[in-house]
């Protein structure tokens, strides 16, 4: 991973964790050993996350440019054709 990637990665936790204030919550008991391998397999075979394009969707987001009617045209023509209709 890239220095720059990771700098994101960081900037985006500790916003995601100010934002809100989330904190985690308190362990109850003990995590399962197995549980926690099929979670750890499951991540592994996640794809790359695309720190750019999170940014630039959140950029978006905030000048509320996401939704235009031209996107929303385009995504509703996708899904259409994705479900033969």
């Amino acid at each position: 991973m890239a220095s720059h990637d990771r700098e994101l990665m960081k900037q985006n936790v500790q916003g995601d964790l100010t934002y809100g204030q989330v904190q985690p919550l308190p362990m109850t008991e003990p995590p399962d050993p197995a549980e926690t391998l099929r979670l750890l397999d499951k991540i592994s075979r996640m794809p790359d996350i695309r720190f750019e394009k999170v940014q630039r969707m959140r950029d978006l987001i905030a000048r509320g440019e996401l939704e235009t009617p031209e996107r929303l045209d385009g995504t509703v023509t996708r899904m259409m054709e994705e479900l033969g209709l």
